[in-house]
């Protein structure tokens, strides 16, 4: 048998060529857990629990206000501080949580989402009104929308959207967290107690 080294210039790019290409790819650096959709339980899922309406526009807080219980008003973004020691607050997904997505140029008035169900640790279902990117699509309630974590921490920091038109995992957005129903527990201090 001959070695690579006696085979032919032409012949040893041949075979040579595709192991180059496989350890390439493995040198690589990964692709950023921003642009790529954690494996998940959904594949495409079904269009139901789509509403479209007529008349006046529904906003996605006071929507989240009545599904939820929840009662904090302000713009969406800020509804994550406006909860401080008003109602707990945390990082992981919980059945009628409150979704508090940041503000940024594209949000500018951030956006809020009801969990209606947790199917794993990184995805979810949402219930929220006013989310689109057009006057159709502003004008649909969502009842059980796809949501994914797609943070690098695992943290629910950056969120990505089943889009129903393209049939496909939507933009990333950046989250502030969850804020829950229950009531923050509020520790009270009293001064000493008078011995006399």
């Amino acid at each position: 048998m001959r070695d690579a080294a006696s085979l032919p210039l032409r012949l040893r790019c041949v075979f040579f060529f595709p192991v180059l290409l496989l350890l390439a790819a493995c040198s690589s650096p990964g692709i950023s857990p921003q642009a790529v959709a954690p494996n998940v339980a959904s594949e495409a899922p079904n269009p139901e629990g789509i509403h479209p309406y007529q008349g006046e526009l529904m906003q996605c807080v006071p929507y989240a206000r009545e599904v939820s219980g929840i009662d904090i008003t302000g713009d969406a973004w800020s509804w994550w501080d406006a909860a401080d020691g008003k109602y707990e607050r945390g990082h992981l997904p919980r059945f009628m949580a409150v979704l508090v997505l940041s503000r940024t140029d594209r949000l500018k008035l951030g956006h809020v989402a009801v969990v209606v169900d947790v199917i794993g640790a990184r995805e979810i279902r949402v219930t929220h009104a006013n989310f689109g990117s057009d006057p159709v699509s502003r004008r649909i309630i969502y009842d059980s929308m796809p949501a994914i974590d797609v943070s690098p921490a695992n943290d629910w920091s950056l969120v990505r959207f089943w889009n129903y038109q393209a049939k496909a995992w939507g933009i990333t957005y950046q989250a502030s967290g969850f804020i829950y129903p229950e009531r923050a527990v509020t520790t009270v201090t009293t001064g000493p107690v008078p011995t006399s």
